[in-house]
């Protein structure tokens, strides 16, 4: 049996590994991180930093790997978030990445937390649009993202 696989792309700092091989390797360092057994222990900001990587490769990859993401959107519209009458009143995708945001700097983190939060960031601050100011971190990740593996 003969194998060939594709040449690496220029510009990817370790070689084309394509949006889905960026969400498997990622997944693997949160959740290992997290758990923090073995020589890699992710604490509470690096959890919320590599959380939010992960989200947003998912986000790129799409696939399998879109379901948090949708999930998370399903979970919002189930709320009435954006529709005025939902069961909080009418609360705004903007007010939820805001609540996000208090949190995290906030709420006393562990790495559990931390992971938890970094990933709704990652599938909620892009809902705001691109001219919100929740915009600017998740483009940011994407263009390390594409650096990193492309």
């Amino acid at each position: 049996m003969h194998v060939t696989l594709a040449a690496s792309e220029t510009g990817a700092a370790l070689g084309a590994m394509g949006a889905g091989g960026i969400s498997l390797v990622l997944t693997l360092l949160l959740v290992l991180g997290v758990k923090g057994k073995g020589k890699v222990k992710l604490k509470d900001n690096p959890a919320i930093l590599t959380a939010f990587l992960t989200g947003t490769a998912f986000t790129a990859a799409g696939k399998i790997w879109g379901n948090p993401g949708r999930f998370t959107e399903q979970g919002l519209s189930g709320l009435g978030v954006g529709t005025g009458t939902g069961v909080l009143g009418d609360v705004r995708i903007a007010a939820v990445a805001a609540a996000l945001l208090v949190l995290i700097l906030c709420w006393e983190m562990n790495p559990r937390r931390g992971a938890f939060l970094g990933l709704t960031c990652a599938f909620i601050w892009p809902l705001c649009g691109t001219d919100s100011v929740f915009a600017a971190p998740s483009e940011l990740a994407a263009g390390v993202l594409m650096m990193i593996g492309g």
